[in-house]
């Protein structure tokens, strides 16, 4: 396995979660009610490709139970990429993947939520 693809497939889908961190805030901080109140709320695909701009739907709820772990994230069915994550739910409006070997130790030192919650 190449570790420049894991670093760069960690490192992409890092960024996007990063993105939709501060959209989900955002959102949660008193321009929407969107924790617990079933609203769907439009967030980037957190795939490991660079370029990809599409978007997937889900609720604050979903959203938090993905980011329960830092090895997880909710991208757009056949954006997976199998040699680094495996499907390990699947949604009407996305599925989620599980970083595994490298790649998963890759994407939990750049979780910067579980750093935040380390040093509490």
């Amino acid at each position: 396995m190449d570790i420049d693809r894991n670093e760069r497939a960690a490192r992409n889908q890092s960024l996007f979660r990063e993105v939709n961190e501060r959209t989900v805030e955002f959102l949660q901080n008193g321009l929407q009610e969107v924790d617990g109140d079933g609203s769907v709320i439009s967030i980037m695909c957190e795939c490991a490709n660079a370029g990809c701009h599409e978007r997937i739907e889900l609720t604050a709820v979903e959203y938090e139970d993905i980011r329960g772990s830092s090895t997880r994230f909710p991208i757009k069915l056949g954006h997976e990429w199998p040699d680094v994550e495996r499907i390990v739910a699947e949604h009407d409006r996305y599925v989620v993947v599980e970083k595994f070997g490298e790649t998963a130790a890759i994407a939990s030192r750049l979780d910067a939520r579980d750093h935040d919650e380390r040093s509490d």
